[in-house]
């Protein structure tokens, strides 16, 4: 072990629990070995013990709930799947030194997740949209409304935790977490005053909002004995503004939820009444990027709430939230700001987060990005309440949730790869090749290696995506792949490569829109202006209002520059597969920021000194110093015949996605050859 984070791997008490460190694999949707129907996942077997062999502490699940979000049976009703699979897992885990915890649900609430047609089916609707009080507005579609529990169902919930933490207890489960004072589910809203209007013993003062999840904690210590470890997930402040309105970090706003001057008296409630460990954060669904921290949260951004909670209770509290930074987490630990630390995409990323720091390799940790894209990946724009894209998957690991299937493999025949294009696609697919044994060489145009991603990961605030790009040009020198940079591959010169396999990765080039003055003097293409080959003035309209396009008019705020977005569509970050986490935050940055936005308004004609628009309302002229243009990408192969069987178009070069896809189709190609 190397001396330096000594502290991160010294034993945690959690009740009568030890765990080994202070590393806590927390929860995360698609992540349960317990799925719909009570069903269990196989795909997650190998997931946690590819964790468990690379030391993590403690490992909990994502949600399970106790009954069935869709009215199914209650969880405390299948024996037959704790004492088979769920026994079986937990006995390779403990193999490993490690501790699991289920995670028990009681529901939404109002942060429901509407499924397309739901929200017109009141049968549907039934089970599924309870809340503390009737009339909360709903999330995702605040028109639906909530009905108010009643009080024989919460005690119905409140028996079945009990029962179902039981089972759990017999089939070796080391302890639960319930799920969740925390980031304004079911029991959250019962916490908070502006949430519960209830007039009964379960509404009122702070002791009686607690009061279903201090039942459940005492009910479920009556069912295991008073030795079973309960762990509380926790919010110490919700920095909502109000419904479906969040507060940025830093800013100054009154609290709608749990503020932080009510939380310690909310803590030391849940410790009175049996909690062993709060796994803390912040946040809520109306500011859901605190406890889903984007690429645009600082580090350790729930830490000082977090370490401020722990000063009023005596049992472990764990701070969860953009903490995978090595020297933060073992700061906080061994300053004695929190008593453990927890490591969630970060092990989605890299399932040997542990063994990496314990050893003192932090360059070789391929870090999380914080996009969401293939963890979490469900949307939420005008006219979709919900998208449903990945859970519980990985956008810069595809080997996630695939472990058996992607076990690393050495290549029956070695051959000579040629990759064209040095950007993500093409290093992913050359360092997969190259761990296999082929013998690879990396032909890029340009003097450095990254394409495309150098633009993005451009901005101050993006300096996880340039971590990975550095993660990767090691991986590349590790691993021996010949790189050949100011190399470009054009026109019939494939066939000069000698190679076994070419993969074309040349990714892709900007659109162009048919209008007059797109290619003026005073248009600059995003990833012009994300390089810095061209600078923009202080008065900026930026063309299309999709992820690039919002994020570079947050980088002009940055910078003091007035910028004003301009979009086709009727809404902004109409991206299928977007994380709302990410368009949450970047919506309210733009309201924060006092970043105009012109929906469904089509450019006309760019001036000199600004932009034509025809509206829905009619022509509009906006002044501009500078016009960014952000309209989308398409397929860019230089070459004029690709169909030969040895030669391979992946990623952007194929058709143009995301991260996700570019990375997972140079897996899977590199993966077969």
């Amino acid at each position: 072990m190397k001396k330096k984070y000594e502290a991160l791997f010294m034993p945690m008490k959690i009740g009568s629990v030890t765990v080994k460190n202070r590393i806590v694999l927390c929860a995360m949707g698609g992540t349960s070995p317990i799925g719909f129907g009570g069903r269990f996942e196989a795909k997650t077997r190998d997931y946690y013990l590819e964790r468990a062999k690379a030391n993590v502490g403690l490992m909990i699940p994502g949600v399970t709930a106790v009954k069935g979000i869709m009215g199914e049976s209650w969880l405390c009703e299948a024996e037959e799947l704790f004492m088979g699979p769920i026994r079986s897992l937990m006995e390779e885990i403990h193999a490993y030194g490690s501790k699991f915890f289920l995670q028990l649900g009681a529901g939404f609430g109002r942060a429901q997740m509407l499924f397309p047609g739901m929200e017109r089916n009141p049968d549907a609707l039934k089970d599924m949209m309870m809340a503390p009080s009737d009339g909360l507005p709903n999330i995702w579609d605040p028109s639906v409304k909530h009905r108010a529990m009643t009080k024989d169902e919460i005690l119905q919930m409140i028996t079945a935790f009990g029962k179902t933490a039981a089972l759990c207890q017999r089939a070796g489960i080391d302890g639960v977490e319930i799920h969740a004072v925390h980031e304004g589910y079911l029991l959250d809203q019962f916490a908070i005053m502006n949430t519960n209007q209830r007039s009964d013993e379960y509404g009122g003062t702070l002791e009686n909002r607690l009061r279903f999840a201090t039942d459940i904690i005492k009910s479920i210590k009556a069912a295991c004995g008073k030795d079973y470890p309960v762990s509380v997930r926790y919010s110490a402040a919700s920095k909502m503004r109000g419904f479906n309105q969040g507060a940025l970090p830093g800013e100054g706003y009154v609290e709608f939820g749990r503020s932080l001057e009510e939380s310690p008296a909310a803590a030391r409630i849940l410790e009175a009444a049996g909690a062993d460990m709060l796994n803390a954060d912040n946040g809520s669904y109306d500011a859901w990027y605190w406890a889903h921290p984007p690429v645009y949260m600082p580090t350790a951004c729930n830490l000082p709430e977090v370490s401020y909670i722990k000063q009023f209770v005596k049992i472990p509290v764990v701070c969860a939230g953009k903490m995978n930074d090595p020297d933060i987490a073992l700061n906080a630990v061994k300053c004695g700001m929190v008593d453990g630390v927890g490591i969630a995409r970060a092990l989605l990323a890299d399932p040997q987060w542990c063994d990496k720091v314990r050893e003192g390799r932090i360059e070789d940790i391929r870090p999380c990005i914080g996009c969401h894209n293939g963890c979490f990946a469900i949307s939420h724009f005008k006219g979709v309440p919900c998208g449903f894209g990945r859970m519980g998957t990985c956008a810069v690991n595809p080997v996630t949730m695939r472990e058996k299937e992607l076990a690393l493999v050495s290549a029956s025949v070695k051959k000579k790869i040629a990759v064209v294009g040095g950007g993500i696609g093409g290093m992913e697919a050359a360092r997969l090749c190259a761990l296999r044994g082929h013998e690879v060489t990396v032909f890029e145009k340009s003097a450095k290696l990254g394409g495309v991603y150098l633009a993005a990961a451009a901005p101050d605030f993006k300096e996880a995506d340039r971590q990975l790009i550095e993660w990767y040009r090691k991986e590349l020198r590790d691993n021996a792949v010949t790189v050949k940079l100011n190399t470009e591959i054009t026109g019939d010169m494939l066939g000069m490569l000698h190679a076994d396999e070419i993969i074309i990765a040349t990714g892709s080039s900007p659109k162009k829109l048919p209008i007059p003055g797109f290619d003026g003097k005073n248009t600059i293409e995003a990833v012009e202006y994300l390089l810095g080959k061209k600078e923009a003035g202080n008065n900026v309209v930026i063309i299309g209002g999709g992820l690039t396009g919002c994020e570079i008019a947050y980088d002009l705020a940055l910078k003091g520059k007035r910028a004003v977005i301009v979009e086709m569509q009727d809404d902004i970050l109409k991206v299928m597969g977007l994380s709302a986490a990410n368009s949450n935050m970047l919506r309210e940055i733009i309201r924060y920021y006092g970043i105009g936005v012109h929906l469904s308004s089509v450019p006309t004609e760019i001036k000199e000194n600004g932009v034509n628009l025809r509206t829905e309302t009619g022509d509009v002229f906006l002044p501009a110093d500078s016009v960014i243009l952000s309209v989308g990408y398409e397929p860019y192969v230089p070459f004029t015949n690709v169909s030969s069987d040895n030669i391979h178009v992946i990623g952007d070069a194929s058709k143009v996605g995301n991260l996700l896809t570019v990375i997972e189709q140079a897996y899977d190609l590199a993966y077969r050859l």
